[in-house]
């Protein structure tokens, strides 16, 4: 290994001093005597010049930023979304506002990289924002400050335990959003209109997600499609400087589109109505709501999977009910929303349909089409009995399309209490790992399923099929 000049490490030396007492580690191997560079990810926020608060610029920017070191000086490195609408982008350097280097630009795609020196990154940047928006007579001038988040970088300061991560109250996760053409899976220019991410969250057991409007001005009314019918989004909150508003809609089903309709306010054409979809790119993750009583349940990893997936609920009040017996109008729901059922169905005439609930109609019409969960031999449903463990592997089976062996008796030690129809579907799902016993070997076949049981297997039912 070559030897670096005393220079070098003197200069180094300084620019970690500076950049990152904060995260020590972007120092450097030096490797055949050149410069050393390390670069990390690293979140950051645009606030409002001298607070805490989050300012509409921070929608013009892509995240994380990338922080390195080059021939001993810190930097960072992010790129600006709508680059056409920014004028100027000027970072302080020595108590000056000056621009940052353009590092690369895509006319397509309307974004440029930039990049600036850094000193102590713990501390907040000042930086200014020119926004043009000449077709829309929008001209906006921010000044905002730069707050880096070096949590996780070696040698930085671990975030303190049970440490709030979101950006506000709101529980969730951050979630990137796409505008679709009404119909088909092509980007509508209507994204121009829209924050590029959201935040998806529960409340009362239900899905919501937040996001901006950006030239708020310029669109008087921005609707979604509920039940059916198109309903006002609730306006969150409003920044008339920024001309931007947050809006929230909720969302019946984060992994599928979400119709929107919204009037925009083209000049001397007047007022143009539009119709879209919205795509929340939920990652999967979990979702901060937590749950209050599954945090020891051994269900625990299974139940927030599926929540943040769409495919079930809480009950209120931040509980799952995680024991709680699950009857077939709810184990409908969930089959509906695991599998994605969609098909044209109407609803059966059940004897007892005045005992099915309305939350409930139209997903029992799809496990009925599909024979999933079909009704009884007396033309009822009965959507409020509870699902026996027997009843469970049978649709288990039935989901999964397992080979089913006659006269196959399973081998638990309670088998002869497991009624003969159902012993071909246990044997098989249990076979396939997808159910199992409730211990000492046995199936407890006239149990009823647990809230947590029908998850867990409508999981492994998934995953399976991947």
């Amino acid at each position: 290994m070559l030897k670096m000049k005393t220079g070098k490490w003197v200069s180094l030396l300084v620019a970690m001093m500076l950049l990152l007492s904060a995260a020590p580690a972007l120092a450097a191997d030096s490797a055949g005597g050149g410069a050393p560079e390390r670069s990390y990810e690293v979140a950051f926020k645009v606030l409002k010049d001298g607070t805490d608060e989050v300012s509409a610029a921070d929608e013009y920017v892509h995240k994380p930023a990338k922080v390195m070191v080059e021939n001993g000086v810190g930097y960072a490195e992010l790129t600006l979304l709508k680059s056409s609408w920014i004028s100027a982008f000027e970072v302080e350097q020595d108590g000056k506002l000056t621009a940052a280097s353009v590092v690369s630009s895509d006319e397509k795609a309307d974004t440029r990289t930039v990049k600036f020196p850094v000193g102590d990154i713990r501390n907040k940047i000042n930086a200014r924002i020119a926004v043009e928006v000449p077709a829309m007579n929008y001209k906006g001038d921010y000044k905002v400050q730069l707050a880096f988040d070096t949590t996780g970088m070696p040698g930085a300061p671990a975030k303190p335990e049970g440490a709030e991560t979101g950006e506000t109250g709101s529980a969730g996760y951050e979630a990137p959003l796409s505008v679709l053409k009404d119909g088909t899976d092509e980007p509508s220019s209507l994204g121009n209109y829209t924050s590029k991410t959201g935040r998806l969250y529960e409340r009362d057991g239900s899905y919501y997600f937040s996001f901006t409007l950006l030239s708020s001005n310029l669109i008087p009314s921005f609707q979604y499609e509920a039940d059916g019918k198109f309903v006002d989004a609730t306006v969150v909150s409003e920044d008339k400087e920024a001309n931007s508003r947050v809006v929230e809609i909720a969302v019946a089903d984060v992994q599928g589109k979400t119709n929107v309709a919204l009037e925009v306010n083209a000049g001397p054409h007047g007022i143009m109505k539009h119709k879209a979809q919205i795509v929340i790119q939920a990652s999967g993750e979990k979702v901060e709501s937590v749950f209050e009583d599954i945090e020891n349940h051994w269900a625990k990893a299974a139940i927030e999977q599926a929540v943040s997936l769409g495919i079930v609920k809480g009950d209120g009040n931040k509980t799952f009910n995680p024991d709680g017996k699950i009857t077939r109008a709810q184990f409908a729901v969930i089959l509906t929303n695991a599998l994605k059922l969609n098909r044209e169905a109407e609803a059966p005439a059940f004897a007892d349909q005045a005992e099915i609930p309305g939350y409930a109609a139209a997903a029992i019409a799809q496990v009925q089409l599909a024979g999933l969960l079909v009704g009884y031999s007396d033309d009822t449903f009965r959507p409020n009995t509870v699902v026996s463990r027997a009843q469970l592997a049978v649709i288990v089976a039935r989901i999964a399309d397992l080979e089913l062996a006659k006269d196959t008796v399973p081998t638990f030690n309670d088998a002869q209490d497991i009624p003969v129809w159902a012993q071909p579907s246990v044997a098989a799902a249990v076979e396939a790992g997808l159910i199992s016993g409730r211990g000492n070997n046995a199936f407890a076949p006239a149990d009823n399923t647990t809230r947590a049981e029908a998850v867990a297997v409508v999981l492994k039912v998934l995953q399976a099929q991947k």
